[in-house]
């Protein structure tokens, strides 16, 4: 497997964000995370990718265990992420976006930077063509020398997640990428998570967009009030009683 998580809790002082919390990611998989508002979903990946340190618990990925890593560290393990808000260096260009993005692979030391060594400028233009790959394959490669903060919302997302692609994860983090998207820009997203998928790449997807999850996921992973409520594949998880109390609240007798 990819990432486990075992009995993961995370205490603010006397409030309990996450309790308990366990599940599995396999190679390649697409695993939605999903549940009502303040269910726990961001602290999950904030706790994933060292932002925050669980209270208690496991957090182990490719048998290695995360706790008290730091982000960066993380990051060079394999683990990438993108943001409910948009996190883009808006003055740079589309490209320089993505090259900042494969920072943490390059070799290149200190002095080779400042000599501009034949190693380093072989090193960044390897780098920039990889950028237009990832530019290409989340379907914006012609806007490579636009700035970032001049492009459409729906195409910053894409190019959030070309950034965290450039760091060559294994394992994939999107919170809310369809946020704000309109349906054929939402169709679109769902076609380019599953070319991530065919890489080889795992995914785990945090997204209130119902239909979006019921199509693309491998399985579905439900939290409320900081707690597994359910985990399965999504046909049987729409139909959940627990969900659907989770979402439309519990009739009265």
């Amino acid at each position: 497997m990819t990432l486990l998580l075992e009995q993961v809790t995370k205490q603010f002082g006397g409030l309990a964000a996450l309790t308990d919390v366990g599940f599995t990611v396999n190679p390649g998989e697409i695993v939605g995370v999903i549940g009502p508002n303040g269910a726990g979903k961001t602290t999950l990946f904030n706790l994933i990718t060292g932002v925050l340190a669980p209270s208690s618990g496991r957090i182990i990925y490719q048998k290695q265990s995360l706790v008290d890593f730091k982000p960066h560290k993380i990051t060079e393990l394999g683990i990438a992420r993108t943001f409910q808000n948009i996190r883009l260096f808006e003055h740079l260009t589309a490209l320089e976006n993505v090259v900042i993005g494969a920072h943490c692979r390059m070799k290149a030391g200190l002095w080779q930077g400042i000599w501009r060594t034949a190693a380093q400028r072989q090193e960044e233009k390897k780098i920039r063509e990889k950028a237009r790959e990832l530019l290409n394959l989340v379907g914006i490669g012609e806007d490579e020398l636009s700035l970032a903060g001049a492009l459409p919302y729906g195409k910053q997302r894409r190019l959030e997640i070309a950034r965290a692609l450039a760091s060559q994860p294994d394992l994939l983090l999107l919170d809310e990428p369809a946020a704000g998207m309109n349906e054929s820009e939402t169709d679109d997203l769902q076609i380019m998570i599953k070319k991530i998928q065919e890489l080889g790449k795992a995914v785990i997807l945090i997204e209130h967009d119902m239909g979006l999850v019921m199509n693309i996921c491998d399985r579905l992973v439900v939290l409320n009030f900081g707690k597994k409520i359910a985990e399965g594949i999504p046909k049987i998880i729409q139909d959940h009683p627990a969900v659907i109390e989770a979402y439309l609240g519990k009739e009265e007798d």
